[in-house]
């Protein structure tokens, strides 16, 4: 079956190896480095092929949602209405990576033109909004990098 075992968990897996079979037998510090540093690449990922997909699908939905919701309360947005024109333009709603990044990165210009929309409105319900999309965004980003960890140092 394709969907059993799961990218994230063959690379987990791997990750796994590496660290348990492969690292105590490591002297080298350098290539040790070098090692640490490819384990956590992998390990990044492996979180994101488990969940990026639906990251990106859930930002864009908030994004589109508080664009609209701001056009309504900002009909003079100018940059704003033409981001939000390009976004549904040209969104394709697929599952493959590369056409989901191309949607993401069309609301991300629109999450850039509502930031410059709500923050010149002076409005604090709508400058609260934008953050609220921006700490979605922090959230997803931090779930995939985790806490700092130099290669090396540990």
């Amino acid at each position: 079956m394709i969907s059993r075992p799961s990218t994230q968990h063959l690379i987990s897996s791997v990750c796994a190896e590496l660290n348990s079979k492969v690292a105590p037998a490591v002297g080298d510090p350098v290539v040790k480095v070098q090692l640490e540093m490819a384990i956590a690449v992998l390990s990044t990922a492996a979180v994101r092929s488990g969940s990026e997909l639906a990251w990106m699908q859930e930002e864009r939905d908030a994004i589109e949602q508080t664009a609209r919701r701001l056009l309504d309360a900002l009909p003079d947005a100018k940059p704003l209405q033409e981001a939000m024109r390009a976004y549904t333009d040209g969104l394709t709603n697929s599952i493959y990576l590369n056409d989901a990044q191309a949607d993401y990165a069309r609301a991300s210009e629109v999450l850039s033109c509502a930031i410059e929309a709500a923050y010149e409105s002076g409005e604090a319900g709508h400058i609260a909004a934008v953050m609220e999309l921006m700490d979605q965004r922090h959230a997803n980003q931090q779930a995939v990098t985790g806490q700092f960890q130099a290669a090396g140092r540990t």
